[in-house]
């Protein structure tokens, strides 16, 4: 029979989020999403894709009235997670410490309380994060309609995380 692990001792190892900058365009196109209807539909994808291969010939568009994530601005809300994402990563922080930076210096950015809320959904646990396992069948664990979105408004560019397990001896990346 194997040992068993310490109580002190983590049964699992422990994962550590890491944020970064990526152009929405290269991110998958997400058609798994079943609802709301401005989200679905061989229309919404097809100028999703020709977005994503030719962004100049779909016009962007302004947030609109439809549903929570078609309401926020994502031009304003991913520029502000970028920009409080890099000032993080400057200062030396990672993993929980940038969702924390980013909570602590939400305020200060002038945004409306739908775009907090935006930016708090990219720069900290939870975000937008693609699943990258070769022949996935989802390919978002979270966040495929705030991508919808941006795609659709035009956004160039966001924040996603992906979890990278620490070192058990060092617990570090």
């Amino acid at each position: 029979m194997g040992r068993m692990p310490e109580p002190s001792e983590s049964i699992h190892p422990a994962y550590e989020p890491v944020y970064e900058v990526v152009k929405v365009v290269r991110l998958p196109v997400p058609n798994e999403i079943r609802e709301p209807p401005c989200m679905i539909g061989p229309k919404v994808w097809v100028g999703r894709r020709i977005r994503r291969l030719a962004p100049w010939l779909v016009p962007r568009q302004a947030p609109r009235a439809c549903c929570w994530h078609h309401q926020v601005d994502w031009h304003q809300a991913a520029a502000a997670a970028i920009r409080l994402l890099r000032e993080a990563q400057a200062a030396g922080l990672r993993g929980e410490g940038i969702s924390d930076y980013v909570l602590g210096r939400l305020d200060e950015q002038g945004l409306g309380d739908r775009e907090q809320d935006a930016v708090l959904a990219l720069g900290c646990t939870g975000g937008i994060e693609p699943n990258t396992e070769p022949d996935a069948k989802w390919r978002y664990y979270e966040g495929q309609h705030r991508v919808a979105a941006q795609l659709d408004q035009g956004v160039r560019e966001t924040v996603v995380q992906r979890w990278v397990p620490l070192g058990p001896a060092t617990g570090q990346l």
